[in-house]
């Protein structure tokens, strides 16, 4: 066997990556390997990565909004030895893109992100992506990796690395942008259905906080033992998954009945998955009396975000409706049609110091 090839310390290399929403089939990945609709929201997680001489250990660097900081000997990352805190994704990404502790050793990686942490917009999945991408690009003596192999070891560091039982859905709907139908069963891919939505969308952080992991895993419980509402569920999205993907491929897509379409996925979430909660409810309620064409709660459920498919003219009338409640809302002008990108900073191409 050869030896380990360690990065070259020719470049530093930044990925970017958006979030995502879910406009149905949450779950759908992982409990059938079946289909979602997604689109990746313009919130995005931005990571870089170089290689400091002389060092034997990997530095990873949060900025905002965590701000925290690790410092872990290259041995123990090799051997897939965690903190258990915010910062075992960056530390599982670059494990498993880098196996070798000779090719961690020295290694630097710096992240930021604008999406709302464990909300349910995929901020994990966007973050893990882009440290995969990052150091990816800095090994490779050629050509990085695909996006398929990117999102296969992004999400091999959730599975693997920290047992967070993430589904094929997240991964590939930040790494591929814009607003997809996504494939979860042999050959788990992401069949393009437009580049955008074509109204904006407002996403609302309810600041409610749950970890993701064990949602999950009751989920699974509760599917595994082919529960009445579980199965209920899952019939009834991968109908309306169906459904919303035929309206969004039309040329001049009826946004209206997109927004319905929304609204009946929340409805199943909060009934039959019991995943909502009263705040959730509650800004649910206000932004469709507000001119919202729907609303619906976005990941895990339990807390964190949920968004609304709104026309231009009722903007502002939806965000002033959740004023007053513990809630942040953003207006955010149409989806995202890039996914994973990345290039060397101005300064690194340029060699500037």
């Amino acid at each position: 066997m050869s030896p380990a090839r360690a990065p070259r310390a020719r470049a530093v290399l930044t990925a970017s990556v958006p979030g995502r929403i879910c406009l149905a089939g949450e779950s759908l990945d992982w409990m059938t390997g079946g289909c979602s609709v997604t689109a990746a929201v313009p919130l995005r997680t931005r990571v870089t990565a170089w290689r400091a001489d002389g060092s034997d250990a990997l530095a990873l660097i949060s900025g905002p909004p965590l701000y925290r900081t690790r410092l872990v000997p290259a041995a123990r990352a090799a051997a897939s030895v965690y903190d258990h805190d915010v910062l075992d994704h960056m530390q599982a990404a670059a494990r498993v893109t880098l196996p070798a502790a000779a090719e961690l050793a020295g290694i630097v990686v710096t992240a930021s992100t604008d999406l709302p942490v464990g909300a349910g917009v995929s901020s994990s999945a966007a973050l893990t992506l882009a440290v995969v991408a990052a150091l990816s690009a800095l090994r490779a003596e050629e050509d990085a990796p695909g996006t398929s192999e990117v999102c296969a070891l992004a999400r091999q560091a959730e599975t693997a690395e920290l047992g967070t039982g993430a589904g094929w859905m997240d991964f590939l709907a930040c790494a591929s942008g814009g607003v997809n139908q996504i494939w979860a069963g042999d050959r788990p891919h992401a069949d393009p259905i437009t580049t955008s939505l074509g109204l904006p969308v407002v996403l609302i952080d309810t600041r409610q906080r749950r970890a993701t992991a064990t949602v999950l895993a009751s989920k699974r419980e509760r599917y595994q033992a082919r529960e009445p509402a579980m199965l209920t569920y899952v019939a009834q999205t991968t109908a309306l998954v169906d459904a919303l993907t035929l309206v969004l491929r039309s040329p001049q897509p009826d946004y209206r009945e997109a927004g319905k379409l929304l609204t009946e996925a929340h409805a199943l979430l909060r009934d039959q998955v019991a995943c909502s909660t009263p705040l959730i409810e509650e800004c649910a309620g206000r932004v469709l009396a507000a001119g919202a064409y729907g609303a619906k709660l976005s990941g895990s459920g339990h807390g964190g975000c949920l968004f609304a498919l709104v026309p231009d003219d009722a903007v502002a009338a939806v965000l002033a409706s959740v004023t007053g409640l513990p809630v942040h809302a953003v207006a955010l002008p149409r989806s995202d049609p890039a996914g994973l990108t990345c290039t060397p900073p101005a300064a690194a191409r340029h060699g500037a110091a």
